[in-house]
């Protein structure tokens, strides 16, 4: 892949196997998240294939593509509305229930009971930190029901307590889900079942943890 001439990615392969957690690890500017933008076909490729159960995404619907993919980036897009409104995005299928049943599943009530008006709370950002906006993001994003998650730095610049509590959310992603997560701290490769280093913008090496 080029960007203005310039090579930004270069002999990338690898294989995910559908349900696994896979994390890219490298340092800034190597093309972690051009990599992911990538398989989301936001850029486009000079050479090769990227196969999604065998299927060319080239010859993919970019719509079908990103209905299937969920993407949680570093800066999580929060929008001034309710906290319904915010994780529905206008979808009547999914209840308050099914909202409620999955925060008390993921241990994040404690978020919502200081909420004065439940999920009929109108979101200040300013007022809510970092790891509070991204647990906003996951539950949108698990709601919505992918096949594909990828997460952009989930647990940078946040508390350690928040951290494991994102980390025991991917984990109960990957159960049901492929996960792929940018990341740089250890709880997190550590939990990997496939490990893609990332130097000079191509693969420097990959490790199988199963």
């Amino acid at each position: 892949m080029k960007y203005d001439k310039e090579m930004i990615l270069k002999n990338i392969s690898f294989v995910i196997k559908k349900g696994s957690k896979v994390t890219i690890v490298g340092r800034t500017g190597v093309g972690k998240t051009t990599l992911t933008n990538v398989l989301m076909k936001l850029y486009d490729i000079e050479s090769g294939k990227i196969l999604i159960n065998n299927y060319d995404i080239s010859k993919i619907s970019t719509k079908c593509l990103r209905d299937n993919i969920s993407y949680i980036s570093q800066n999580p897009y929060i929008f001034t509305d309710s906290i319904r409104n915010n994780i529905t995005l206008g979808n009547n299928e999914i209840t308050d229930k099914q909202i409620n049943d999955l925060i008390l599943e993921m241990g994040v009530e404690n978020l919502f009971n200081k909420l004065n008006n439940g999920l009929d709370t109108e979101i200040k950002t300013s007022e809510l930190s970092y790891g509070e906006l991204q647990i906003i993001a996951f539950i949108r994003a698990i709601l919505h029901k992918s096949n594909i998650y990828i997460f952009d730095e989930p647990t940078s610049n946040i508390d350690l307590q928040t951290e494991r509590m994102i980390q025991n959310i991917i984990d109960k992603i990957s159960e049901k889900s492929t996960v792929i997560t940018i990341a740089h701290r250890k709880s997190t490769i550590e939990s990997s079942d496939k490990i893609i280093y990332l130097k000079d913008r191509q693969i420097d090496m990959i490790v199988n943890q199963i």
